[in-house]
């Protein structure tokens, strides 16, 4: 069992302060250190993992390692520009009433093309509105899914949650009030 070097010291580091594991001060070890405690903690054991957050993409023992083997994979600065410019450019030709002259697009072919090359990253924010948006000129047989990460998928579902459970209130506030206009 190896820890994907992908990981950064920070992503560890958080994932073992929102768990159980027996580490004495994982934050004054440096990275490769880290990981051998880990590991070690890891394969030595004797008592069941938990995890405080529920927005990790791991619940059990078994996940977690899956997770450390795997290669993180992060998009340089400039890809994830494109990736919202071209996104940007799908939600501005929905917006505009699918008009043609107000955008850089001339066919349809084109938008379908541009949504195809942007549906893998649906991380990022406006990739997932502009694939709604497109969705909509749509039927419903013909939808086009954005691949969303574990992790990303459980803080929609957390977000949704509380959005669910929140009740809107009204306030009443009494008392002077002080108003002056210059």
């Amino acid at each position: 069992m190896e820890i994907d070097p992908s990981h950064s010291k920070a992503t560890i580091l958080s994932i073992v302060k929102q768990s159980n594991l027996n580490i004495t001060q994982p934050y004054l070890l440096s990275k490769g250190e880290l990981f051998v405690a880990v590991l070690s903690e890891l394969n030595n054991m004797e008592y069941e993992i938990e995890f405080y957050n529920p927005t990790l993409p791991f619940n059990n023992k078994e996940e977690f390692i899956l997770f450390l083997g795997q290669a993180k994979e992060k998009l340089s600065y400039y890809e994830t520009q494109q990736i919202s410019f071209i996104a940007k450019n799908i939600i501005s030709f929905v917006k505009s009433g699918y008009d043609y002259n107000k955008t850089s697009y001339n066919t349809y072919g084109e938008i379908e093309c541009d949504v195809e090359k942007i549906k893998e990253y649906g991380d990022i924010f406006c990739v997932r509105t502009a694939i709604k948006y497109f969705n909509l000129t749509r039927d419903m047989n013909n939808q086009i899914e954005c691949k969303i990460s574990a992790i990303i998928q459980s803080q929609l579902a957390l977000k949704n949650i509380w959005k669910n459970k929140c009740i809107p209130t009204l306030q009443k506030k009494t008392g002077s009030f002080v108003i002056s206009f210059s």
